[in-house]
This record gives structure tokens, C-alpha cells and sequence, in this order.
């Protein structure tokens, strides 16, 4: 740099000489000048471009020093969320308030239609016009994935406060690692569709709805590009409730198929078998079940499930016990059929609607049903149909509300009802 500034210094001093000497020289050195004065507009626009070149670039790095250049445009910088382990984390979930107005029903929050006071109680007259509020369903949930050799190890922790008998506890959702085709933890069983139930606001769902979340292991595959297969073992997770007197020493056994077409229409298939033990006697509860989702245009699709299960209570909900005790202590199957349906219409980019039914019906000829006859907790047939509009105003908004109608019947003819509206406003981050 400095040997280039002294060559233009030299050819500006000897440009100056010239142009001071005798007019007798001009003629003669005319040329000469003529030649200098270009070598100096060529050095300079070399040099002007040299120092323009050498200038550091202004950048948010260094805001104190001054720049004479227009600024550069800088790309934002978005860090990702990540564990000191290295996982990455995506988190995930919704603010969400309910509220319910009960005509006829059981006195909770949500859905409860095999326990709704019988007609003719003292329940049915005190159970009426009730207004309930809670946001209990609010979740959240974490998303991680790590890289290692044998592949990226993914997981999820979801949580929220719907659970105990009074549905305002803190409780875990979904808690599993994935590495591969495996996954362990608990997560949906393998058994039931949610993906398949009509779109309901009542967190709890209606007649035919399945949320069982089990601890399991599950491995998974493809048989071809449109068809996979599930394979589980799973804790069978009994109540005393639905398994009075159980002693659970095998998983359950569960299998899963799924088809997906090309029009976007998908189908599954699920079946089970599980072990019911006491200490006098022990059967063999199994259950099928068939689902899917069929397209009638981009805009309209129908759902369907339906399940027929024997010596089982848990997988869905609002049936009856997996099994009753006789009075020799021997174990006597419930056995019922369970189909639930709907058609969802999305209207435009912020409104659509689900129109669904759910129905139950429990075999009423076998023993189970003669030993709980006289019990007002045990059905044989239910029904509920509802209808809703779901709004979204805003991306993260969901504004909703649904009206719902139901009737229980027991083994021994008695009745009841359920009709509520329901109301939800949830907020997506």
C-alpha cells in the first residue's frame, strides 16, 4: 500500500514540474504532459477503488465505529431451544376455557352420560340448570429429538389438569422415547383411533369415544408405501371399577393396521386380547375394532369407529365393567358392540362444524347382565348426538360451541338424560 501511494505521489510531483517549466518546453513536451495527466486520473480511480475495497464492512457486531457505507442487510438469528444433552425441544400447547350449561344431566363439567340421574330419583330434580366454568384442559407439552449413532432419539412429555375423579388434577398425558420403529412409554394405546372420533368440544368425548393411554412397548412398520402395522404389549391398567378383584399378571396383547388411499381417505383395523385373573377363576377378555376416515371432497369427510369387545371396561368410554363377580366366585363377561360416526364441513378458512352420533349397546342375555340388573351404574344401551361450530378468528384463536343430547337405558328399563351446551375459547401457542 505504501509503495502504491509513493508511485502516484511521484507522478503528481513530476505533472507539477512540467506545468511550471517555460512555454519554449510546451510545444515539445506537450505529448508527455498529456500523457501524465492520464496516468494520474488512472492512479487515482485505482486508488479510490483500492481504499473502497480495503474498508471493513459496518456490521451489528460493531456499532460504535463509524461507516461511511450503506448498511448491510443482516439475516435475523433464531436460536433453537435446546437441553444440555443436545436434545432439541419444541414446546407446544394451548390456554383453553370451558364453560357448560347443564338442562339435564349429571352435575359435572363434562360428559358423564352412563351415570345421569335415573328419571324419577331425587338426582333428577336437583341436577337441572347448572352452569359450570373450568380450565382444566389446559395442556402443554415438550417435543425433544437427539441425534446419536444408531439414529435420532425422539421423545415427548405432555401434560395437562384433567385428571382425578374431579377432573381439575395435574396429571401426565403422554410420557415416551422413540428410537427407530420402537417406542416405550405411555402414550395412546394401540387399540383405539382418536384420529377416527367426530370432532367434539367436551373433552371427555361422547358414547363410542376412545382416550386410553397406556404404558406400553410398541414396534412399528411399513408393509408397503400406503400400509403400516403397530405390535404392543400394554398394561392393562384395571380399575376396581371396571375389573372388581382383578390380579393382572400378563399385558395385554394388541395389533393395529392402517391404510392410507390416494384421495385421503384412511382405514385401520385393531384387535386385542388381555387376561382377566382373580384369585378363583380367569378368562380371556379380547376385543376387534375398525375405523377410518373417507373424503367427500377437500372440504367434507365422514368418520366412523366401531368396536365390539368382550371382558373389557377400560379401552372405552362410558361402557360398562369388563366383568361382574357371581355369587361362586367365577368371573361372568360383559360383552357389548360401539360405534361412533360424524361428518365435518370446513365452510372457509375460519368456520366449520361437525355434526356426530355415539352408540352402545351391551349384550342383555348373558349373566353379566342378569347379576347387574338391579345396578343404576350398569347400561345397556346409550346414545348421544351433538352438534358444533368451531370459529378461528385469528391463527391461535379457537372460539366453540356445541349442543349435545343423550338417553341411558339400564338392564332393568329404567332411563335417563342428558342435554347440555357447551362453550370453549383456546388459545394455540
Amino acid at each position: 500500500m505504501k509503495n502504491f501511494i509513493l508511485t502516484v505521489q511521484k507522478s503528481v510531483l513530476a505533472l507539477s514540474v512540467v506545468t511550471v517549466m517555460s512555454p519554449t518546453y510546451a510545444a515539445s513536451e506537450s505529448a508527455e504532459i498529456e500523457q501524465l495527466r492520464q496516468e494520474v486520473k488512472e492512479l487515482r480511480a485505482m486508488l479510490q477503488q483500492y481504499v473502497q475495497q480495503s474498508t471493513p464492512v459496518q456490521t451489528a457486531a460493531a456499532p460504535s465505529t463509524p461507516s461511511t457505507t450503506m448498511p448491510q442487510t443482516v439475516q435475523p438469528f433464531t436460536p433453537k431451544l435446546s437441553t444440555k444433552s443436545g436434545a432439541e425441544v419444541n414446546l407446544y400447547g394451548y390456554i383453553r376455557a370451558d364453560a357448560s350449561y347443564q338442562a339435564q344431566g349429571a352435575s359435572s363439567m363434562y360428559n358423564n352420560i352412563s351415570g345421569v340421574p335415573l328419571e324419577g330419583t331425587p338426582e333428577e330434580s336437583q341436577q337441572k340448570d347448572r352452569l359450570h366454568t373450568t380450565v382444566s384442559v389446559t395442556r402443554f407439552g415438550l417435543n425433544f429429538k437427539t441425534p446419536s449413532a444408531l439414529g435420532d432419539v425422539g421423545g415427548k412429555l405432555e401434560m395437562d389438569f384433567f385428571g382425578g375423579s374431579s377432573r381439575d388434577q395435574f396429571r401426565i398425558r403422554h410420557a415416551y422415547l422413540t428410537l427407530d420403529k420402537w417406542l416405550i412409554g405411555q402414550t395412546w394405546s394401540t387399540f383405539i383411533a382418536p384420529e377416527y372420533y367426530p370432532e367434539t368440544i367436551d373433552a371427555a368425548t361422547y358414547v363410542g369415544g376412545a382416550l386410553q393411554r397406556s404404558p406400553l412397548v410398541r414396534y412399528s412398520n411399513k408393509l408397503s408405501e400406503n400400509t403400516s402395522f403397530a405390535l404392543a404389549v400394554e398394561d392393562p391398567k384395571y380399575t376396581a371399577t371396571s375389573d372388581p378383584d382383578n390380579e393382572m399378571r400378563l399385558p395385554a396383547f394388541v395389533g393395529r393396521v392402517n391404510h392410507k388411499f390416494d384421495n385421503g381417505s384412511m382405514l385401520s383395523g385393531r384387535s386385542f386380547v388381555a387376561e382377566k385373573k382373580t384369585s378363583n377363576d380367569n378368562e380371556w377378555a379380547w376385543g376387534v375394532g375398525l375405523g377410518g376416515k373417507y373424503q367427500l371432497n377437500p372440504n367434507t369427510f365422514l368418520k366412523a369407529d366401531y368396536y365390539h369387545v368382550k371382558g373389557d371396561g377400560r379401552f372405552l368410554m362410558w361402557t360398562n365393567s369388563g366383568y361382574a363377580i357371581d355369587d361362586k366366585n367365577n368371573i361372568q363377561t360383559n360383552e357389548f358392540d360401539s360405534i361412533s360416526t360424524g361428518i365435518t364441513h370446513q365452510f372457509n378458512s375460519q368456520l366449520r362444524s361437525t355434526l356426530g352420533y355415539g352408540y352402545m349397546k351391551a349384550k342383555d342375555n348373558n349373566d353379566f347382565a342378569r347379576i347387574q340388573k338391579d345396578n343404576p351404574n350398569q347400561n345397556k344401551e346409550l346414545w348421544q348426538g351433538w352438534i358444533n361450530a368451531m370459529y378461528n378468528p385469528y391463527k391461535p384463536i379457537t372460539l366453540g360451541m356445541e349442543y349435545v343430547y343423550g338417553e341411558r337405558e339400564t338392564f332393568d328399563g329404567r332411563s335417563g338424560t342428558d342435554n347440555r351446551i357447551n362453550m370453549m375459547a383456546s388459545y394455540d401457542f
